[in-house]
């Protein structure tokens, strides 16, 4: 199979464009760092369009070791050759196309997931549980520590409302595993998020420090949603309302907030526990 080994080839230039959060976002495409993040995205049924991974070492025993180390290699690798859209590159070529070419043996391109919001009701359709809110988050590595819980725990859903940064961020995919190609998801302005919670018919729960009810003494069985913060701001004058019941952790130290991937565990968590108990 023929090597790409020039900076300049036109399908390296774009990839490596593509790297610009807008760009990505404007072609309606993901790129997908390392074979196991890219096979989590193929069980989800995300359509494979290009497959770049570093030509195979010229010693053979070498070879075997690195695919030892890298199980998910071989099936994401044949999954692109049976799409026709394998292409093996030189070190140097990866190195400007990866988003860190350290560990990771290949990168991905797959086509932007479309119909988030159907996916969401149908997994909403199929029966009650927690759904996680981020509201106004800004950092990736955050993101995606969420949805590795939420997958963990079995959050049915997470929504993000009005977020600076979208779950198909680089250190998003990372921070998650793979979790944001598994568990449903769906980004809009917090009046969108809102009014989907009110059509679904869940009982809303905000995260605030100020919070009147502490969490674990909240109902968070069937239908409830549960909607975080930022990391600088929390939630601010936001999710008010006389229908939005304000929760809190106990914090008995000098700080009073903890990380939200950390606030999204814990209530990920306490979920669990209270539907295995009912």
């Amino acid at each position: 199979m023929e090597t790409i080994r020039s900076l300049q080839n036109a399908s390296i230039r774009r990839i490596a464009s593509l790297r610009k959060s807008r760009r990505r976002r404007a072609a309606g495409v993901v790129l997908v760092d390392g074979p196991r993040e890219t096979l989590r995205a193929i069980e989800a049924g995300l359509k494979m369009i290009g497959f770049y991974e570093i030509e195979p070492k010229s010693d053979p025993e070498a070879e075997r070791q690195t695919e030892r180390e890298m199980p998910e290699q071989a099936p994401a690798r044949e999954h692109a050759i049976a799409k026709r859209v394998h292409r093996y590159v030189t070190a140097e070529v990866f190195r400007k196309i990866a988003y860190t070419s350290s560990t990771d043996r290949c990168v991905a391109e797959f086509e932007s997931p479309d119909n988030a919001w159907k996916r969401v009701r149908d997994r909403v359709a199929q029966g009650d549980g927690l759904i996680l809110v981020l509201d106004q988050v800004e950092k990736p590595g955050n993101l995606g520590a969420v949805f590795r819980t939420a997958d963990a725990a079995g959050v049915l859903a997470v929504l993000l409302a009005d977020c600076p940064s979208d779950q198909f961020n680089p250190n998003a995919i990372r921070g998650s595993l793979g979790a944001v190609f598994t568990v449903p998801s769906a980004a809009g302005t917090e009046t969108e998020v809102s009014e989907f919670l009110r059509e679904h018919g869940y009982r809303v729960a905000a995260m605030r420090v100020e919070g009147s009810k502490p969490l674990f003494e909240s109902d968070l069985t069937g239908k409830v949603a549960v909607v975080l913060g930022s990391e600088a701001d929390g939630l601010g004058d936001r999710w008010g309302g006389d229908e939005i019941h304000p929760v809190a952790l106990p914090m008995a130290g000098h700080v009073d907030s903890l990380n939200v991937s950390v606030s999204a565990a814990i209530v990920a968590y306490e979920a669990v526990r209270q539907n295995a108990a009912s």
